[in-house]
């Protein structure tokens, strides 16, 4: 007997898709590049190794702006950060009118990849762009040192960072499409940082409010199991296109037991592919817009970040991308779709705004 599947309600994912912007996974990028491939200027590789292991060694509160582009419009909410260094972040919203104040928390060790054997989202990074500094300058009037990464042969740059430099946070980062115009930003308009292994004047973190968070995808899925289940249905691909890597899969617990979460990414863009067996009850998608692609129905939601769920031969699918617009409906567009799914659109029973709410790319 097939389940049915909830996705209903605004989604409570804004905390750890600010969260992107302000870490990157510890790793070493390649001192040299091979023939053909992008190229790293040294600073800017070191630059972005420290602060890489910025947020394991530096604990800050500040206020973030988090925007986004796209054809639909721009989305702008400002969140409170809580980082706790070697424990975890919590990221607070306040209400809107369209949606509810909303707290996430995201553990430490969620951010630990399953499946890079050896490959760190540095190196993807090294792998798809080439890294080069930029004029220094200041955010939240602190001074930043300014990385810009580029596709090779592309004439504007994919994205920059600004990294503080005295602890190498991530305090800003703009991402651009392929005219070079910003799809997604973000940064802090405030930030106060503690001297390492002081936590006084620091908010409390919500790591007891939000027990659910160390359990929700507990149990990673390695390339064997993902093997076996290919052959019995599941689409885990290695590789999304444009040039997304599969990072991590894992298995959820608790009340998330039998949905499969897949992370992709370039280094740059975080896509998350969530599946579950079951059915979708398209009445109860609050605030979603229905679309065609290929035939086939996808529903929507825009915003920070855009969410896009739809059903296929028994499995729902749902998609958490912190990514351009081409990037994104090139991924949905890989994945299994049903040009006619003869009424499964059927009863609603567990919501894509918990079972997101700890979007992480990398866990």
């Amino acid at each position: 007997m097939r389940r049915s599947v909830a996705s209903s309600g605004p989604v409570a994912v804004l905390g750890p898709l600010a969260l992107l912007s302000l870490f990157l996974l510890a790793g070493s990028i390649p001192a040299t590049a091979a023939a053909g491939l992008p190229s790293a200027d040294p600073h800017a590789r070191s630059l972005l190794e420290r602060a890489a292991m910025a947020p394991d060694e530096v604990t800050y509160q500040g206020t973030q702006f988090v925007s986004a582009w796209t054809e639909q419009g721009s989305t702008g909410l400002v969140v409170d950060v809580v980082h706790r260094a070697g424990r975890g972040t919590t990221v607070r919203t306040a209400g809107t009118a369209t949606a509810p104040a909303g707290s996430s928390y995201v553990p430490a060790d969620a951010t630990a990849p399953s499946l890079l054997a050896g490959v760190t989202t540095l190196n993807l990074l090294a792998q798809h762009f080439d890294l080069a500094t930029g004029p220094a300058g200041k955010v939240a009037g602190r001074p930043v040192d300014v990385v810009v990464a580029t596709g090779p042969g592309r004439g504007t740059p994919a994205a920059r960072f600004w990294l503080d430099r005295d602890t190498g946070l991530v305090l800003r980062r703009e991402v651009y499409d392929e005219a070079g115009r910003t799809t997604r930003a973000s940064a802090f308009v405030d930030v106060t940082i503690s001297e390492a292994g002081d936590d006084r004047g620091v908010d409390d973190a919500d790591e007891t409010r939000h027990p659910e968070a160390s359990y929700a995808w507990p149990r990673p899925i390695h390339s064997a199991a993902l093997a076996k289940m290919r052959r019995h249905g599941w689409a885990c691909p290695d590789k999304l296109p444009p040039s997304l890597q599969l990072v991590d899969a894992r298995r959820g617990g608790g009340n998330y037991g039998g949905i499969v979460h897949l992370s992709y990414s370039d280094g740059l863009a975080s896509v998350s592919v969530f599946q579950q067996r079951g059915r979708l009850q398209a009445d109860k998608l609050d605030g979603y817009r229905a679309t065609t692609m290929n035939g086939a129905v996808i529903y929507v939601r825009d915003g920070v970040p855009q969410r896009l769920t739809w059903a296929a031969d028994g499995t729902v699918y749902s998609v958490v991308a912190d990514a351009s617009a081409l990037t994104v409906g090139s991924v949905v567009a890989a994945l299994p779709h049903a040009r006619d799914d003869g009424g499964a659109w059927n009863r609603v029973e567990r919501g894509l705004n918990r079972m997101a709410s700890w979007f992480n790319p990398f866990g």
